[in-house]
């Protein structure tokens, strides 16, 4: 009966939970092990947005999260999210983070979510907290605003499967040695992490199926020898690709370059098996090359921010899409 109950409190959300926990001595036992731990300025009742916030909100944060895991067993943790606002200048030191990452993370915690609201004061991914037998349990990892530094031998991620990295500081060759312990990983997602000069995405991830990477502003060339990866969506300025003949579905918005005689080019034979594919950007000339033939393509969308295109000169793009079904022009009006 005892576990019935401990399961029946942690599916409530963390305030319900907390307020249970005021009911009797064994709701608060619940309570110190309650395993979805999301401390956020929303889960906690905390308004504002992320930019505005004020320093006494930013110190009731850190004030609310310490007392939180400061009552915790560190028993029966599995998701943990940490929000962390103007760090360390009012509310929080790295001393104290690395305080709350002690508490909770142990093995059995699945997924680790931490973010910074800025870049005020990088903060450096600790591994020397993490646990033995954390890489049999965690599968998700997602950082934000901070520094991510490991090194050749680093194996604490074999079962990850879902890595989310945001503004995030790590070269190449640390994401080489991470990316080379995760043969688990299904699903892949860079953003604005602006180290990276190249991605090189090794085989050895066979069940790697989606990967995103978006404004990482100083990269120049993305390869993917991942067997088996099914979607690709991409973010920037057009760079060099290399991505198998598995994918399937591919989307680029392009903040800079002509993706459109990019994709008739390069594509045909770089994505032959491809089916569904997504393409858009506002630096594009009137003419389109002669394309090769997208065999299987059969869902095509076009974005074209720009008022005085030729349109019709797409037309040589569907000449070579035989297979297609669905066509979608998206046409910017702007002036």
């Amino acid at each position: 009966m005892q576990d019935i109950w401990h399961y029946i409190h942690s599916l409530l959300p963390l305030r319900d939970a907390a307020r249970v926990a005021c009911v009797s001595h064994s709701f608060k036992s619940y309570w110190r092990r309650f395993p979805n731990l999301s401390l956020t300025r929303a889960t906690l009742g905390l308004k504002g947005g992320v930019y505005g916030m004020s320093c006494k909100k930013a110190i009731d944060l850190a004030r609310k999260t310490n007392h939180i895991l400061e009552n915790h067993s560190g028993i029966g943790v599995t998701t943990l999210k940490l929000e962390i606002c103007d760090f360390p200048l009012f509310s929080t030191s790295r001393d104290d983070l690395d305080r709350w990452l002690g508490i909770a993370v142990k093995p059995g915690i699945e997924e680790l979510d931490l973010g910074f609201c800025s870049h005020a004061a990088m903060y450096n991914f600790p591994f020397s907290l993490l646990p033995g037998g954390w890489d049999k349990s965690i599968r998700q990892l997602h950082l934000a605003n901070c520094a991510f530094r490991p090194t050749t031998g680093v194996d604490y991620f074999r079962s990850l499967t879902r890595l989310d990295f945001d503004y995030v500081h790590i070269t190449e060759d640390e994401l080489s040695h991470l990316l080379s312990s995760t043969v688990h990983l299904e699903k892949l997602r860079l953003m604005a992490c602006n180290e990276l000069i190249a991605l090189e995405i090794p085989s050895l991830l066979h069940r790697l199926s989606h990967l995103v990477v978006s404004n990482c502003g100083y990269l120049k060339v993305i390869r993917c020898k991942a067997p088996n990866l099914y979607s690709f969506e991409y973010m920037g300025a057009l760079l060099q690709l290399s991505l198998g003949d598995s994918l399937q579905y591919l989307d680029i918005r392009a903040s800079y370059g002509d993706v459109v005689h990019y994709a008739c080019a390069n594509l045909p034979h770089m994505v032959p098996n491809l089916e569904a594919l997504y393409i858009s950007s506002s630096y594009v000339r009137d003419a389109v090359v002669a394309p090769g033939k997208f065999l299987h393509v059969k869902q095509l969308l076009i974005g074209v921010l720009s008022s005085d295109y030729d349109y019709f000169s797409l037309v040589s793009f569907l000449d070579g899409c035989p297979s297609l079904e669905t066509f979608m022009l998206y046409v910017s009006l702007q002036i």
